[in-house]
């Protein structure tokens, strides 16, 4: 269904980084098979490469390791209209400043969030001594009015895996910073895909179901932590992480894209905001 499976190890970092805790891309060919590696040391470089990637003739599935979503009813907490995934797409490709070399605003932008859904600290923490204020904490608060986990968190938590939450902004397994400095660089690049004549999907919010023909790109959440991952025998844990992933996301039955695991209330939560993970 796909020319090619492309998985991207994300990074929130604030400078130009390679190795280990930097982006890393497994890129795997739907022919052939074969997988091959880059590692960008910013964001914007490997924004440029994804580009290329799927530009390229044929369907592409481009998986990225942070949150396409938050918990339901983040949109309507933060005051917004429409559709609540790309509403909240929309503002953080407004709010995010988002440098060439890495530097960004993500805890001021985090701090604004925060001062929109509640008067106190939340549902961000996580953050440098230095950007501590009345409305972003060091330190983990309540979630407030919100949830914790997204309906797919707590479906891994059940079967036993420990993800993160997509709140936390600062510390092992932050997924936040990586979701807010993500989320806008996503939204730039399907910007310049569409006004390039491709058909861009972002899996679950879209009208595809996995079903062939495939758009020209489709954009999913995935999480390398759901496979088992082979020794990494001298390699950057990473590299192996996205290289695992991409080979077993070449194989669609792995992916449970067509896949209805919950109820109906449920599951418009998941298409209207919240997201999932492919093959949870």
């Amino acid at each position: 269904m796909f020319d090619r499976v492309v998985v991207v190890d994300w990074s929130a970092s604030s400078r130009p980084v390679r190795g280990q805790d930097s982006i890393w891309i497994a890129v795997a060919d739907g022919a052939s098979g074969d997988i091959w590696t880059m590692n960008p040391e910013t964001r914007s470089w490997a924004c440029a490469e994804m580009g290329e990637l799927c530009r390229r003739p044929g369907p592409t599935l481009l998986g990225v390791d942070f949150s396409l979503g938050y918990p339901a009813g983040t949109a309507a907490a933060l005051g917004l209209s429409g559709t609540p995934w790309r509403a909240i797409w929309t503002l953080l490709a407004e709010l995010v400043a988002d440098a060439d070399d890495n530097t960004n605003n993500r805890f001021e932008v985090a701090a604004d969030l925060n001062g929109r859904i509640g008067e106190g600290p939340g549902p961000f923490w996580g953050c440098p001594r230095g950007q501590r204020s009345a409305t972003l904490t060091s330190t983990k608060v309540s979630p407030g009015p919100l949830a914790e986990w997204r309906q797919v968190e707590r479906d891994l938590r059940g079967a036993g895996h420990r993800p993160f939450s997509g709140w936390q902004l600062l510390g092992a397994g932050s997924v936040g910073s990586q979701s807010l400095v993500g989320i806008p660089r996503l939204a730039h690049l399907e910007r310049r895909l569409v006004s390039d004549g491709l058909t861009v999907e972002v899996w679950p919010f879209g009208t595809w179901n996995g079903v062939a023909p495939a758009p020209d790109v489709v954009i999913a959440e995935v999480w390398p932590s759901l496979y088992p991952l082979p020794e990494p025998a001298g390699r950057v844990r990473d590299e192996v992480q996205v290289v695992e992933t991409a080979r077993r996301l070449l194989d669609l039955t792995e992916c449970g894209i067509s896949e209805g695991r919950t109820d109906d209330a449920t599951q418009r939560s998941v298409r209207g905001e919240e997201g999932w993970v492919l093959g949870a």
